[in-house]
């Protein structure tokens, strides 16, 4: 079944290039906290940004990767791709217990379509194909997603701004960076960002609004559907 890739935000972002050389592998890693943290505790790796405001809230879009990856806009998100990042659909596996197994690159490119809504205030993203990422060591070679969370501005209690996976849209999110250290989410509490790896296209969710412990595997209720 396809799965899809879902962000709950506020507003809109940027985020910079990076590169990387590093393809080596990684298996999951026991977190001793699925809490956030601050930026400042981040992996050196992981891609700079800059924000900005504005973007269309409801919308389809279309764009289309590179094996040389890069930064990519969708409505009021962004995700950003290093290069040869992205295994090939069509020979490699995909679904739980997947996550971490060697791929072949993909070494063509692929188009992506997006979905934005908003709904009730909360505003989503859905990426189709599904597709799942080139496993690595390096936070330079991850791939990562940037959201605009602007009530993190100046904030001490940075657990409402964890970034959340669902299996499927509608499912209740679960917070996986409980069981892979390398998921954690980062909150930047001077320009109200939150930002986090992800390892394939599936649904994410910012805890923002939500009722939840974010040390639990298990966190809030489920997003409105579109």
């Amino acid at each position: 079944m396809r799965r899809n890739y879902w962000v709950v935000v506020a507003s809109a972002l940027v985020i910079g290039v990076v590169t990387g050389c590093s393809d080596s592998l990684v298996a999951p890693a026991a977190a001793p906290s699925a809490a956030p943290v601050s930026m400042m505790l981040a992996p050196s790796g992981a891609p700079s940004l800059s924000l900005s405001g504005g973007e269309v809230a409801n919308g389809s879009t279309t764009f289309t990767v590179g094996p040389w990856g890069g930064m990519f806009f969708v409505g009021n998100h962004a995700v950003y791709f290093p290069a040869r990042s992205i295994c090939d659909p069509e020979r490699s596996t995909y679904g739980e217990g997947t996550w971490d197994s060697a791929c072949k690159p993909l070494t063509r490119s692929i188009t992506i379509t997006a979905q934005v809504s908003t709904v009730g205030g909360v505003r989503a993203v859905d990426f189709t194909p599904a597709l799942r990422f080139v496993p690595s060591t390096s936070p330079a070679r991850w791939v990562w997603i940037y959201m605009h969370t602007p009530e993190a501005r100046s904030a001490s209690d940075l657990s409402r701004f964890t970034i959340l996976f669902a299996s499927t849209l509608g499912a209740q999110p679960e917070n996986d960076a409980a069981l892979d250290a390398s998921l954690r989410t980062y909150v930047d509490t001077r320009s109200g960002v939150s930002f986090r790896r992800i390892k394939h296209f599936s649904g994410y969710i910012v805890a923002s609004g939500y009722t939840c412990d974010p040390t639990r595997q298990d966190c809030g209720s489920a997003p409105p559907s579109p």
